[in-house]
């Protein structure tokens, strides 16, 4: 019955495709390069009515299926050509027509000037990912990428600086399509340097395929920085002043571009110079005592970015590029901590004091050597090599003091210095291929990353006000990770189903290797293991407004470096953080079904279930003592439904609007009555409102809402919410822009949660200067003249298409 069914499926399906044909093309400029991402549209010469409506691909290809026999005309738009059409033709039932390539004139060859004014969509949705354009938000002006990430859909950020997508942790954070190897904390505090005016826009992929690295349980978030598509020479300048509670901040920023027809050129400079403040308080119980730690942190800091490169266009099919780009970033800050401490339900007996003093220095460098190849059958291949580095240094003296309640006797005291030294080498040689095949497109390719790191720690008693090595406390923690990947994937239309299915090799080797006079038992573990990542998906367009997609994938989260390090590091002398050195990758499963409306509306309802999951727990040790470690739990489970709608109410009334919803169980059994049975429901809210008024003024209001939800894996958190207004202004023939913004207004920017874990009550919170005043402005200069842009990879990249 089956076999028949099948049969009777396959002639049915057979028969519909006979009664309608097929319009193959390519889209091409006048030197008979592909043009990628055009709007290609067929229109019926009886009215010259749309019919149908698609993008070119990479290659510059399309093809429209299904198509009744008629007389038809295609109509072809790219940004920075004119438009072009195609001779009328007829098609008959049942046949191909491949039609002669359309050539689309460069607009520069045709005036001498062309500005583009068009403002672009604040989200833009495609079939792989969605895109938050930066430069569309006012508010943005004066904003850090990490606070930016709050505005994406499906985005969150919890009180530790984890990012979560889709209620899931684990989202890998690539800038310009390069992965970032940082730490969470040394990746939160780069994220703090980089400037809204460098960023284009955020990439948010939650499904990538095989093409993608399998890494990041959560999917994947680029961070696409700005590069000018102009010809000729021209830039822009940046400055942008903000005021906090207590301190002042400034930031500016430097682009030029250079473009001719045989290379590109460009460099970006930008800066932030600040002091910043902020608070954390600890309250907590053990051992039928109580510990209230409250502290208040001022930091200094000052940060430098750097970018430049060139694309050199070889011929009509090849282009070379090289791209630089680096990182500096000093700080020097002060704690003033004090915890009171004593009997439950009684005085404090005792009082510790520690005023911390930081002194750090962080810096990265790295370079991409890239090659393209495109022709006009479809075929491309991309050769990308890198070469990352990344340092830094930490010099931080904890004076411990415990005192009388009145603070008027020293009753003990003991004082230490912590010295780190931190290096990463990250070496990567990456190929993607790709080429029409069987009626669709095949693609492979492979990657090879090497990465060593080397972090040293040194640990002083200070005596006298001597610093005295302590041999038991140094350490030196070198880890080293290798992995092997290939993959293969192939996609193809089936009237309106694109089926997709791919498969992704990698092999992986780490190390982790301490040497400490302490004796550890898990001071050298070694790991060999090899994983297949499938994935699949299939895509349904019902009509022109309507569209439906079923994806699958496996994916991996492997530990950072320094949670693999098992020594200790003191935040003071009653609280440390300590690594675990056996700590195991954690593999998660994910089905999601979506709909898109309009190319606007986007709905997703995703399943993932996650083994061996890790999160850092606050657990206890000797009697007034704790510490922060990562552990696996046995696994997490999350069910997240996301909407995203852009809508124009009307044509001066913008709004868009992002809601999250999911529900996460973490489960875990570490004996000794430790169990982890946390339950969340979680709604996240992200709502921005922009208005166009007259003599080009805009005003911009935004908010955002997080309900009560689960951190670290033992903490239950409050909600969490904040806002924003801003207000611009078009000046000097609109190459000038002046914003004004006031962020937090409320100032609700604090955060607050709670954990019972084993013998373990605590209560935390803190803050920091949410509530600023902000004043941005942008001038443009040069030519105004539009070329599009090569699109570009980098070896790091866990994209096979060429990012911007």
């Amino acid at each position: 019955m089956k076999c028949l069914l099948s049969i009777s499926l396959l002639f049915t399906t057979h028969l519909l495709l006979a009664q309608t044909a097929t319009i193959r093309g390519l889209v091409q400029d006048t030197r008979r390069q592909a043009v990628p991402f055009s709007t290609v549209m067929l229109l019926s010469t009886n009215d010259s009515s749309l019919v149908k409506a698609q993008v070119s691909s990479d290659s510059g290809a399309y093809a429209f299926t299904a198509v009744r026999a008629g007389s038809y005309r295609i109509s072809v738009t790219g940004v920075g050509y004119g438009q072009g059409f195609s001779e009328r033709f007829s098609i008959s039932k049942g046949q191909t027509v491949t039609l002669p390539a359309l050539m689309l004139t460069d607009v520069s060859n045709q005036l001498s000037e062309v500005k583009v004014s068009a403002r672009k969509p604040l989200l833009e949705v495609t079939p792989d990912k969605t895109v938050l354009n930066v430069e569309a938000s006012l508010t943005a002006a004066g904003s850090s990428a990490f606070e930016l990430l709050q505005k994406a859909p499906g985005v969150i950020v919890d009180p530790g600086d984890n990012i979560m997508l889709q209620g899931k942790n684990g989202v890998r954070i690539y800038i310009d399509g390069k992965l970032s190897p940082l730490t969470q904390a040394d990746l939160a505090a780069y994220l703090r340097t980089l400037q809204a005016s460098d960023i284009e826009a955020i990439e948010i992929i939650a499904q990538p395929s095989a093409r993608y690295d399998a890494s990041g349980n959560a999917g994947i978030i680029n961070i696409r920085l700005k590069k000018n598509r102009n010809y000729g020479t021209n830039g822009s300048l940046t400055l942008g002043l903000a005021q906090g509670r207590f301190y002042p901040k400034q930031n500016g920023s430097l682009s030029l571009n250079h473009r001719t027809k045989g290379v590109n050129l460009f460099a970006t400079y930008s800066n932030r110079i600040a002091r910043d403040w902020s608070f954390i308080n600890l309250y907590r119980r053990q051992s039928g005592q109580y510990y209230d730690q409250r502290s208040e942190t001022t930091t200094g800091s000052g940060s430098h970015n750097v970018k430049a490169g060139a694309d050199f266009f070889l011929s009509r099919r090849s282009t070379l590029g090289v791209l630089v780009n680096g990182n500096l970033r000093g700080s020097e800050s002060l704690t003033d901590g004090q915890t009171p401490i004593g009997p439950l339900n009684r005085p404090a007996t005792s009082i510790l004091i520690a005023n911390n003093r930081n002194t750090s220095r962080r810096g990265n460098l790295n370079a991409n050597l890239n090659y393209q190849y495109a022709d006009t059958t479809g075929r491309t291949l991309n050769i990308d090599a890198d070469y990352g580095r990344y340092t830094g240094s930490n010099n931080n003296y904890q004076p411990n003091q415990y005192r009388d309640p009145i603070e008027q006797i020293v009753l003990e005291e003991r004082n230490y210095r912590m010295k780190t030294l931190t290096d990463i080498d990250l070496y990567t040689l990456k190929a993607d291929y790709e080429q029409k095949l069987w009626g669709g497109k095949l693609s492979a390719g492979f990657k090879l990353s090497s990465v060593t790191t080397g972090n040293a720690f040194d640990f002083f008693d200070v005596v006298d006000g001597r610093d005295q090595l302590n041999t038991d406390r140094t350490n030196d923690f070198r880890y080293t990770e290798r992995i092997n990947a290939g993959y293969a994937s192939f996609n193809r239309l089936f009237g309106k189903v694109r089926a997709q299915a791919g498969l992704r090799v990698e092999q992986t080797y780490s190390q982790g290797m301490l040497t400490s006079a302490q004796a550890q038992g898990d001071g050298n573990v070694t790991r060999r293991y090899v994983n297949l990542f499938p994935s699949a998906g299939l895509t349904y367009s019902a009509n022109a407004k309507n569209s439906y997609a079923l994806t699958f994938s496996r994916r991996i989260d492997r530990p950072g470096y320094q949670d693999l390090n098992p020594f200790e590091y003191k935040a003071d002398e009653l609280t440390y953080q300590k690594g675990n050195a056996f700590l195991r990758p954690q593999y998660t499963n994910t089905v999601q079904v979506s709909h898109t409306y309009a190319y606007k509306l986007t709905t997703s309802l995703s399943v993932s279930r996650t083994t061996d999951f890790f999160t850092s727990i606050t657990d206890t040790t000797e009697r007034n003592r704790n510490f922060i470690t990562t552990r696996n739990l046995a696994r997490q489970d999350v069910i997240s439904l996301g909407v995203s709608y852009p809508v124009s109410l009307t044509k001066w009334w913008n709004v868009y609007t992002s809601l999250t919803a999911y529900h996460s169980r973490n489960r875990a059994d570490f004996g000794q009555g430790k169990v982890i049975n946390l339950n969340a429901n979680v709604l996240s809210f992200y709502s921005q409102h922009t208005i166009t008024l007259p003599r080009r003024w805009n005003v911009e209001v935004s908010g955002y809402y997080t309900s009560p939800s689960i951190w670290g894996g033992t903490f239950l958190n409050r909600r969490y919410w904040g806002s924003s207004v801003g207000v611009s202004h078009k000046v000097l023939n609109d190459r000038g822009s002046l914003v004004v913004t006031l962020t937090d207004p409320f100032n609700s920017q604090r955060w607050r949660g709670i954990s019972q874990f084993g013998g373990l009550y605590m209560d935390a919170s803190g803050g920091y200067e949410s509530r600023q005043v902000r004043l941005n402005f942008t001038y443009s200069f040069g030519s105004d003249q539009v070329k599009a842009a090569r699109r570009r990879n980098a070896g790091l990249d866990d994209e096979s298409k060429r990012i911007q």
